[in-house]
């Protein structure tokens, strides 16, 4: 019986120790926001920043976003401010999940994850230009097409 109260004290000294060495510093880290927190944060002067591809982009993003497709986000985001605010998206929340992995990597301190993606932002969406003549090359691999509409 004491070996047990001994080894469940040294458990939870443990747990505490790892807690306080590994929790994120005040005012700081990543947090998940919702379609208001995010223009809350934009308001603030956060930067919105799209990592889906620019074709995603044109057919429609959050007003004020910039595009960064998450495989050119480390090269991009090299000389930005670590300590600023930014808001991370992309269609459905996985890409921007590796987005935020990537920017925590590289020491940024304040980061808001809008992790139910552009498919649950509810307001109005900006488009860019896109093509009629718009050809889709696959390289021979097959090609996931997503749509979105609002009816």
């Amino acid at each position: 019986m004491k070996k047990a109260v001994i080894w469940v004290a040294i458990a939870a000294a443990v747990a505490g120790v790892l807690f306080l060495a590994f929790k994120p510093a005040a005012g700081g880290g990543v947090k998940n926001v919702d379609s208001a927190g995010l223009i809350a944060a934009q308001n603030k002067g956060a930067q919105v920043v799209d990592v889906r591809s620019q074709g995603e982009y044109d057919l429609g993003h959050i007003p004020g976003a910039v595009i960064v497709p998450l495989d050119t986000l480390q090269t991009a985001a090299a000389n930005w401010d670590r300590n600023a605010t930014y808001v991370v998206y992309c269609a459905t929340g996985a890409r921007s999940a590796e987005a935020v992995k990537v920017m925590t990597s590289m020491g940024f301190k304040n980061i808001d994850h809008f992790a139910q993606g552009v498919q649950a932002w509810t307001g109005k969406l900006d488009t860019g230009a896109t093509s009629s003549t718009q050809k889709i090359e696959t390289a021979g691999k097959p090609v996931m097409i997503e749509f979105y509409t609002n009816s």
